[in-house]
Order: structure tokens, then C-alpha cells, then sequence
């Protein structure tokens, strides 16, 4: 063959190959077509056995069991046991020993018109389809009945009655015992890729369902999570609201009021100046007085500065500038209860961070000294799990606990605007310890 040639043939069986796919997805898309189709091909095929005394009812009987295919994916059982029967009748009276008469039912003779054609392999199609879309047990019932029926047929057939057919009924039996194990092995093969196929569709919708599951708890945390950061902002508003008053409180009632004093006593001494500068008045009674409204000023104004100062320390402790480390030694030295500090930190906290744990040690030692009776403290802070984690612990008598406007409680509302944590041990008896947890950056 040329070269030519052989490229024809290549395009030709390339084209073939590829029109197989295709013919099979139509069948698949087409499943009524299809069985209508099987069924003509088993009608077709049985044209050549319909002979005899009577052809007419050979072939009406072949039409009826190759028509029991094409609703067999819809009704599998009900056209099974309609083959089957008419596969039991043709077996009882169409096939016949040799020279044993026909038989009759009624007076009606159907051993012509019941005669075994290849029709009759719509009976291994409609076991196939049993095995493939009912249960086990049916498809196993159905397969007995099958095996039964071929052993039937074979002690009926008229080989099996003559000399030497030990061969033929061997043959016999292997082939039509094969070709029904085939049929329900095949089907029930489908079963079994449909079954995984469903189990893993349901593993599937499972995993898609437990996702979804997850999904959801993560947006109702993320909810709640939204809630309480809404929540604790609005106590920063307030708080913060809350500080700028009472600071203003504290400059008007304070050092306003201490200014305005000192104000007025300067005044009463640029009077006494200006007086004793124009002769009028006692010289020594005027001296004494302007000694007296300077001495007076200087404590005003130096009360002012002490005020002032708080209020600034208040605002933010200027120590803090040089370290929570720094900041917290010197609050250890100012408290009237000893105080042993341990700070281990590799890095600076960012500046919020660094003023809230500062005021919540000032906080915690102003109530040791205050309610606990303790004779020793100590102060903690230490880097954990990328986090600042702060104990203050002291020997007192213990049974701290939050309590409603107490100064725990404003703590814990100081520490969660940052995301922090709160912890309090303190039994009857103590000893106390408080852990606050706390980013390393607001």
C-alpha cells in the first residue's frame, strides 16, 4: 500500500474512532431511544427462526419479549417477571423432547407459537438491568430464577434425551449458565460504581454541608466578635468622654481657682507697691502686709504646679518615656508596701500598651496597700506567646473579685479595649494574683 493510502485509512479510522464517543454519549443522553433500538435488534435477529407450523405467532411472541426492554430502566421488575413468564411457558410447552407431541392447554395448541428465538436473550438484558438498579437481593433473586430456568431448558431440550449428549448438554449448560452469570456480574458491576458513586456524592454533600457548617460558626464568631468591639469602643468613647471632664473639672475647680488667687494677691501687692511708692500709709505696717500677700502667692503658685503636675502624670507619666521598665521601678519605689519587680520583655510594647499596663500596676498596688494587709508584693511582666503578660501578686488576706463601678472592673473595661484578658485568684485568705494579658501593639 502507498504512503497515500495508508494516511486515508488513518484519517478513516481516526474518524471512526472518533464518532464511538459520540454514539455512545447519545445513548446516554437518550436512554428511550436506545432500548427502542435494542429491542429492534433483538426482533431483527430473531426474524430468521420465525418458521414452522405457525411463523406469525413466532414472531408476535419475539416482538412481545424484545418489547419488555425498552421500559426496563422504568420498570425493571415488573417487565423482568413478564420475560420470565414468558420465558417459564416457552420452556413448558415450546420446547420439546424428540417425538414427544406438542402440548396443548384447553385444547389449544402453543407449542408452535412458543418456540425459543434469540428474542429471548431480553431476559439477560432485563437481569442485567435488575442487577444494576434494584437491590442485592433482588438481583439475586432474579438471577436464581434464571439459573433455574436455564437447567429447565436444558433437561427439556431434545439433545439431552439421545445417545452420548453428555457434550452438548455440558455445552449447553456452560453457555447459557455463563451468559446469565455474565449478564448479572455485568450488571451488578453498575450497581456497585453507581452505590460509590452515590456514597461519594453523599461524602461530598457532607464535607460541603460541615464547610458550610464551619462557615457559618466563623461568621456568627466574627459576628460576636463585631458586637463585642463595637461594645468596648463605645466604653472608649465614654471613657475617654469621661476623662476629658473630669480633667476639665479638675483645671476649673483646681488651677483656675488657684491661678485666679494668685492673680489677685499679685495684685493687692502691685497696690501696696504703688502705695508705699506715693508716701501714703505706715511704712512698716505696709511692708508687713506685702510680705505676707508675696508669701501667700508663692504657696499659690506652688500648689498650682503640684496640681498641674498630677494632672499631667495622670494624662501620661512622663517615666513612661523611658520604659515600662523604667516606669514600673519607679512605682515599685513609691509604694508603701515592699514590691519586688521582674520585667523580662525582649521589646518595646507600643505606647498604649505601654501606659495601660503601667496604670493597671498603679492601679493593682494602690489596692494592695489599701485593702489587702499584705506585707510584700511582687510585679511580673513578661513576654508569652507574643503577648504581654502581666501578675501582680501579693500575701494579703485575699477575696478580690470584680464588683460593679470597682476598680477591677474598670481595669477589665481598660484591658478588653485593647483585646486583653483579666485574670483574678484570690481565696479567702490569699494570696492574691492578678494576671492581665495584653498585645505587645494596640
Amino acid at each position: 500500500m502507498s504512503r497515500s493510502g495508508r494516511q486515508v485509512s488513518g484519517s478513516r479510522a481516526g474518524a471512526y474512532a472518533g464518532r464511538v464517543p459520540d454514539l455512545l454519549a447519545w445513548l446516554r443522553r437518550h436512554p428511550w431511544q436506545a432500548d427502542g433500538l435494542l429491542a429492534l435488534l433483538l426482533v431483527l435477529f430473531s426474524s430468521g427462526q420465525w418458521q414452522g407450523q405457525d411463523p406469525a405467532a413466532v414472531a408476535a411472541v419475539s416482538v412481545l419479549l424484545a418489547a419488555t426492554v425498552v421500559p426496563r430502566r422504568r420498570y425493571p421488575v415488573a417487565m423482568f417477571a413478564a420475560a420470565v413468564t414468558i420465558g417459564a411457558a416457552q420452556i413448558a410447552l415450546g420446547i420439546q423432547p424428540s417425538g414427544a407431541p406438542p402440548q396443548s392447554v384447553a385444547g389449544l395448541t402453543f407449542g408452535a407459537a412458543l418456540q425459543p428465538t434469540v428474542a429471548d436473550a431480553a431476559i439477560l438484558v432485563l437481569l442485567y438491568t435488575l442487577a444494576a438498579h434494584r437491590s442485592r437481593r433482588v438481583s439475586i433473586t432474579g438471577l436464581v430464577i434464571c439459573l433455574l430456568g436455564s437447567a429447565a431448558a436444558i433437561v427439556r431440550w431434545a439433545p439431552a434425551h439421545t445417545a452420548h449428549s453428555g457434550g452438548a448438554v455440558l455445552a449447553a449448560a456452560v453457555g447459557l449458565g455463563g451468559a446469565t452469570l455474565t449478564a448479572w456480574v455485568l450488571g451488578d458491576s453498575v450497581a456497585y460504581r453507581y452505590r460509590r458513586a452515590y456514597y461519594a456524592s453523599l461524602e461530598e454533600r457532607a464535607a460541603r454541608l460541615e464547610a458550610e457548617r464551619d462557615a457559618q460558626a466563623r461568621i456568627a464568631q466574627a459576628a460576636e466578635r463585631a458586637r463585642e468591639l463595637q461594645e468596648r469602643r463605645a466604653r472608649v468613647v465614654d471613657e475617654s468622654a469621661a476623662r476629658l471632664r473630669r480633667i476639665e473639672r479638675d483645671l476649673h475647680d483646681g488651677a483656675q481657682v488657684r491661678l485666679a488667687a494668685l492673680a489677685m494677691t499679685l495684685g493687692e501687692i502691685k497696690e501696696s507697691l504703688d502705695a508705699a511708692a506715693d508716701g501714703a500709709g505706715d511704712g512698716a505696717d505696709d511692708g508687713a502686709r506685702t510680705r505676707m500677700l508675696v508669701a501667700a502667692a508663692h504657696r499659690n503658685a506652688k500648689e498650682t504646679l503640684a496640681e498641674l503636675r498630677d494632672l499631667a502624670r495622670g494624662i501620661h507619666p512622663p517615666v513612661l518615656d523611658r520604659g515600662l521598665a523604667t516606669a514600673l521601678a519607679a512605682l515599685a519605689e513609691t509604694s508603701p508596701v515592699p514590691v519586688r519587680l521582674e520585667v523580662s520583655l525582649a521589646e518595646r510594647p507600643s505606647p498604649a500598651i505601654e501606659a495601660i499596663a503601667y496604670f493597671c500596676a498603679a492601679e493593682l498596688l494602690a489596692n494592695v496597700a489599701k485593702h489587702s494587709g499584705a506585707s510584700r508584693a511582687t510585679v511580673n511582666a513578661r513576654e508569652h506567646d507574643g503577648r504581654i503578660l502581666m501578675t501582680v501578686t501579693d500575701d494579703g488576706s485575699g477575696g478580690a473579685r470584680l464588683a460593679p463601678g470597682g476598680g477591677l472592673a474598670g481595669l477589665l473595661e481598660r484591658v478588653q479595649t485593647v483585646d486583653g484578658r483579666l485574670g483574678i485568684d484570690s481565696p479567702a485568705g490569699g494570696p492574691t494574683v492578678i494576671t492581665i494579658e495584653l498585645p505587645d501593639h494596640a
